[in-house]
């Protein structure tokens, strides 16, 4: 269950639209709220290396880490009413934003990182919006990525929360079952959850006996199609124990498309796409963490569905990346 919630923040008012929502997971769950704020080290510029600049100016720094704890002090007061009945940590600290963020989610031992895309160009981008897609590589706990302009649901709506989980088919892809099951549970309680399992079928892209262009074969379709109807079946069946103490129904359904992430977002965003679910609140999706040649090679469904979805998406990556990462740290995953 997520007991520990961090929410990290950048400054700015979007960011903080996530907090009724780590809220209501943190109250649900019996669980505290981390809120951080990174202060970017001083840097070299031309010929003022790092070191001149902290002696011109030797108390500049240290206000800014002032400013930083007194930033976090007002954004709980002004947010009291939704922070209520749980524990609340305030941390300012100094370091690069995303290694900072992941190095004190493993010390703090994080459960979930609630976090806000800004979906910004130039600088601000750079500093804040890789951010989400540094925590979607490199998280090593659940991260919940909220769009700044997308949709992010009130938790205090009467009525349960749906989250749909992208499925490959392989036991990797499964990861973030659990943890969308445990996500949902809370944000609907104390209503009904519900988790539907989406299981694509790419066609023409599709490995082994399915490969070329067979997107027009019927035959070919149909089986692939019962293939993923079958899968989803075992899948569901070996979960109903599992999840039994989640308070949620959980569906499944299989979908041909062309492009795994534009049907993904169809199924998830557009209603009646699921037709179990009449649209979802949220996607979950698991990754590898790949960097290097292999992402550059097969790319991020990841990080695709991050750049063009505006529903809120949970990502959780696999462990089995970060032994990757540290015995091939130049082709790390997905």
């Amino acid at each position: 269950m997520f007991k520990r919630i961090m929410v990290p923040l950048d400054g700015s008012q979007g960011a903080e639209r996530e907090i009724p929502v780590a809220a209501k997971i943190a109250r649900a769950s019996g669980g505290s709220i981390l809120f951080l704020h990174v202060v970017l080290p001083p840097v070299e510029f031309g010929t003022y290396r790092e070191d001149h600049t902290i002696a011109l100016k030797p108390t500049a720094f240290e206000k800014r880490l002032e400013g930083s704890a007194d930033y976090l002090a007002n954004i709980v007061k002004s947010h009291a009413s939704d922070l209520e009945g749980f524990d609340v940590t305030l941390k300012p600290v100094s370091g690069a934003v995303s290694p900072t963020i992941f190095s004190v989610a493993n010390l703090e031992h994080v459960d979930l990182v609630v976090l806000c895309s800004h979906g910004e160009s130039g600088l601000r981008r750079w500093i804040f919006g890789s951010v989400a897609h540094e925590a979607v590589r490199r998280s090593p706990v659940p991260v919940l990525v909220l769009s700044e302009k997308g949709v992010i649901p009130t938790p205090t709506e009467p009525r349960p929360w749906r989250i749909l989980v992208a499925l490959d088919g392989s036991q990797l892809g499964e990861t973030a079952i659990e943890p969308a099951a445990q996500l949902v549970s809370v944000l609907a309680a104390p209503a009904q959850g519900a988790m539907h399992l989406l299981r694509v079928i790419d066609i023409p892209s599709a490995t082994g006996k399915y490969r070329g262009p067979t997107e027009f074969d019927t035959t070919v379709r149909n089986e692939a199609r019962e293939e993923a109807e079958a899968y989803l079946k075992d899948t569901t069946d070996r979960l109903q124990a599992s999840l039994a103490n989640y308070n949620l129904t959980l569906t499944s359904s299989a979908a041909i498309g062309t492009d795994v992430v534009d049907t993904i977002l169809e199924q998830a965003e557009h209603v009646g796409g699921a037709e179990e679910m009449g649209g979802c609140d949220l996607i979950g999706v698991s990754t590898h963490g790949r960097t290097g040649l292999l992402r550059l090679i097969m790319g991020s469904v990841a990080e695709k569905i991050l750049n063009s979805t505006k529903l809120p998406l949970l990502v959780v990556r696999h462990h089995y990346g970060e032994a990757q990462d540290q015995e091939e740290p130049e082709e790390a995953e997905v």
